[in-house]
Parts: structure tokens; sequence; C-alpha cells
């Protein structure tokens, strides 16, 4: 852009301004007239800044993006942010047990039960395993299956229920 087609703007928008002003009746619109005149006026005035920062704004950008401090940096947060998942994930894994060996200590009534989770690809429990001591009957196993599911949020089916000679299983 040219800086005389630039002027020549500014003053088309300067004298249809006027015009616009000079056949308006006075009111109190006349000042909201003026607004959006001043603010056309402003954009003609800075439009050769606009065009140059459009032409320039690509390279700035990409000479910001591939610059090793930022690709190291965005690099670290990656790292950060898969720790921080994997560390949530074990927390999340560790609430999960707790709930499931609350829900089949509510049945058994003794805090010899362990429950190991497994967490699905949907970050929620897939199945269970919940280890027992001594050899509890068939009804006690199916109800601490159905406790234990219902506290997870997983079928019957996906939880095993195991038994220990001696304590838990590791």
């Amino acid at each position: 852009m040219d800086w005389l087609s630039w002027l020549r703007g500014i003053l088309v928008v300067a004298l249809f301004g006027w015009l616009l002003e000079a056949l308006q009746p006075a009111s109190a619109l006349r000042r909201y007239t003026r607004l959006v005149i001043g603010l056309l006026l402003m954009v003609a005035v800075l439009q050769p800044l606009a065009s140059i920062w459009r032409q320039r704004l690509p390279v700035l950008a990409g000479s910001f993006w591939h610059d090793p401090d930022v690709q190291g940096l965005l690099q670290q947060g990656a790292l950060l942010q898969g720790q921080e998942q994997s560390q949530t994930m074990v927390a999340y894994r560790r609430e999960m047990a707790a709930a499931g060996e609350a829900a089949a200590m509510s049945v058994v009534g003794r805090a010899a039960t362990g429950v190991r989770v497994t967490i699905g690809g949907g970050d929620a429990p897939s199945a269970a395993t919940v280890t027992m001591r001594g050899h509890p009957a068939a009804a006690t196993r199916q109800a601490v299956q159905q406790a234990v599911a219902t506290a997870l949020g997983i079928s019957p089916g996906a939880v095993r229920v195991d038994s220990s000679e001696g304590g838990l299983a590791p």
C-alpha cells in the first residue's frame, strides 16, 4: 500500500464523516455518529501498520516456536504432564482399592481383606481382585463380589474373589 492511496483513504473517510454529520439533525444520536466516524478514521490511519503486522506475524510466530529454549520448555512441560498423570493414576487406583476394601469389609467384617483394582482404558475401574483369609463360603464370596462391584461401579463378573491360607497374597 503506497502512501498516496493511504492518504486518499483517510480523506474519503473524513469527507464521508463530515457529510454524514452535516446531514444529520441535531440530536443525541449525533454523539454516537461522531464516535463511529472517529473509530473509522482511526482504522484508516492505522491501516498501514495492520498490513505490516499481517506480513510479519507468521515470521515472528514461526521463529518463536522453533526457538531451542521454547522447544526445551515444551518438552519439560510434556514430561511433567506425564509424571503428573501417572501419579494421579496411582492415587486413583489406591482410592478405588480402599473403597473396594471398605465394601468387602462391610460384608466380611474383618480386616484381612485386600483388594487390587485394575484400571481400564477409560480411566475407570474395569476389574478387581479381592483376597480374603481362609476359605469363605460361596454366599460370602458372592456377597463380597456384589459389594465390591457396587462400590467400584463395575459388573459383579469383573470381581474375582481369591482366598489365602495364612495371610494376604502379595
